[in-house]
C-alpha cells in the first residue's frame, strides 16, 4: 500500500399526505497492517460490529450548524444532475445512466411495513415540502450479497422553510425489524437491504422515507484514492487509533493545538470515519464517528472543486458507478435546483437516538450491548427536528 506522507504532517489546523400503520398508500412520492485488531472487512476496528461500550450520550450535538460541509455533499452527490447546466441534457443523461438504479418499489416497503410495539401509534408523518433521502454507507459480502449498514443518515430537504437537515441514526439502536425480530439498526441491511431498513426506520420512528442513496464502504476507498487522497485534520485519540491499528506513523498535535493534519489515503481516510474508540471534538463512540464521516464526506468535495474540469468531469465520471439509488432523473434534476440555491438554506444536524432518549447498558443474549431507546421520545423529537415544533402527535395540522 502506498503511503504519502503518512507520518509527517502536512499543516497544522485548529480547532403531506398521512399514512396509517396498516399500509400505505398507492400513490407515493416519488500502511502495514496489525492483523490481530482488525476484522473481516480489513478496514475497521475487530469489534465494530459487536458489544458496544458505554456511550457517552450527552456528548451528542443536538443542532451544530454545519453548512459548509452539507452544501459540499449536495455538490457531490448532485453534480450529475448540475452538469444538465453546462454539458446539456445529452450529458447529463450519459452520467445518471452510470448510476446502478437498483429500485426500491412500494410493494418491497409494503410487504415490511407494521407499527412496532414501543413506536406511538402515530401515522408515518410525511408532507408534500419535505423529501427525505436516506444515505447508506455499507459493506458488501465477498460474493456480493448485502452485509451490514455502517452509516444510516437521512438527508431532509424542506423547500417551504429552506432547510437542510441530516440525522444520524446509531446503528446498536436496538429496534423491531420485520422478518427479523428485534436486533441492531445495521442487522436490517443484512437480511432485506435498503427496502428493509428503509422500511425498519420508518415504522419505528413515525416519518417518511421513500429514496435513497448508498455507497459500498470498498467503492469509498477507490474514489478517494482516484482524489490522490486528502489532507485530514486529525485529533491526537485519531492519530493513536489510526497508527495502533493501520500500521501508520503520524505524528501527534503539539501542545496546546487541538488537531494536526495528515494526507491520507483511502483506506486510512475510510478507517478514521469508521474509528469507534477516540474522544474529540466530535464525540465518543458512534457520536464521534458519524461527526468523523461528515468531515470526510467535507473534505472530499473541498478536494473535487479544487480539480481543474477535466479532471473533475472525469472523477464523477467514474464515482457515479459506485453509487446506488432510486432518484428518478426528475428527482436528481429538482435535487440540483436545491443545490443552486443552497446559500439560502439553513443547516441543522441531530443525532437519534437523542440525549437522555436511551439506555446503552443493556446487554441481550446473542446480539450483545445494545442502545435500548424510548421511541415515543425519539419519535417526538424526530417528528419536531424536520416537520416543526406542533407535529410530533395526532393532531398536527396535515392529520398525523
Amino acid at each position: 500500500m502506498n503511503r504519502q506522507n503518512m507520518g509527517s504532517p502536512v499543516r497544522r489546523a485548529g480547532s403531506g399526505a398521512s399514512r396509517n400503520a396498516a399500509g400505505r398508500p398507492s400513490a407515493r412520492r416519488n500502511v502495514s497492517w496489525d492483523t490481530q485488531e482488525i476484522d473481516r472487512y480489513n478496514v475497521v476496528d475487530r469489534d465494530i460490529y459487536s458489544n458496544s461500550p458505554k456511550r457517552r450520550g450527552t456528548q451528542a450535538k443536538k443542532r451544530r450548524k454545519k453548512g459548509g460541509c452539507l452544501k459540499k455533499l449536495f455538490t457531490l452527490l448532485l453534480v450529475v444532475a448540475l452538469a444538465a447546466v453546462g454539458g446539456g441534457f445529452i450529458y447529463f443523461h450519459i452520467l445518471s445512466s452510470r448510476l446502478d438504479r437498483s429500485d426500491v418499489t412500494s410493494s418491497q416497503l409494503a410487504n415490511y411495513v407494521q407499527l412496532p410495539s414501543g413506536a406511538p401509534a402515530w401515522n408515518v408523518k410525511s408532507d408534500n415540502s419535505v423529501m427525505n433521502i436516506l444515505l447508506l454507507g455499507v459493506d458488501e459480502n465477498e460474493d456480493g450479497s448485502d452485509g451490514r449498514s455502517d452509516t444510516n443518515m437521512l438527508m431532509s430537504i424542506d423547500s417551504k422553510s429552506k432547510s437542510i437537515r441530516l440525522v444520524s441514526f446509531l446503528r446498536d439502536s436496538y429496534l423491531e425489524i420485520p422478518t427479523v425480530g428485534k436486533n441492531k439498526l445495521n442487522v436490517a441491511y443484512a437480511n432485506g437491504g435498503v427496502a428493509l431498513t428503509m422500511q425498519t426506520l420508518e415504522n419505528n420512528y413515525r416519518i417518511n422515507i421513500d429514496q435513497y442513496i448508498s455507497v459500498d464502504f470498498n467503492n469509498f476507498v477507490a474514489v478517494i484514492d482516484k482524489m490522490g487522497g486528502l489532507d485530514v485534520p486529525m485529533s491526537k485519540a485519531a492519530c493513536q487509533a489510526e497508527n495502533a491499528n493501520m500500521g501508520s506513523h503520524l505524528s501527534y498535535p503539539s501542545a496546546g493545538e487541538k488537531t494536526i493534519t495528515h494526507h491520507l489515503n483511502g483506506k486510512l481516510c475510510l478507517y478514521y470515519a469508521r474509528i469507534r474508540h477516540a474522544t474529540d471534538e466530535f464525540g465518543h463512540d458512534d457520536y464521534g464517528r458519524t461527526g468523523r464521516q461528515r468531515q470526510v464526506v467535507e473534505l472530499m468535495i473541498q478536494k473535487m472543486k479544487s480539480m481543474n474540469l477535466i479532471d473533475a468531469n472525469k472523477l464523477i465520471y467514474d464515482y457515479l458507478n459506485y453509487v446506488k439509488t432510486n432518484l428518478s432523473d426528475s428527482q436528481l434534476l429538482y435535487l440540483a435546483s436545491v443545490g443552486a440555491s443552497l446559500s439560502g438554506y439553513k443547516i441543522e444536524t441531530q443525532q437519534i437516538p437523542a440525549p437522555n432518549t436511551f439506555d446503552d447498558s443493556v446487554s441481550v443474549k446473542g446480539i450483545g450491548k445494545v442502545v435500548s431507546i424510548n421511541l415515543e421520545k425519539n419519535c417526538t423529537v424526530l417528528r419536531q427536528f424536520l416537520y416543526g415544533e406542533n407535529s410530533s402527535s395526532e393532531s398536527s395540522s396535515d392529520g398525523t
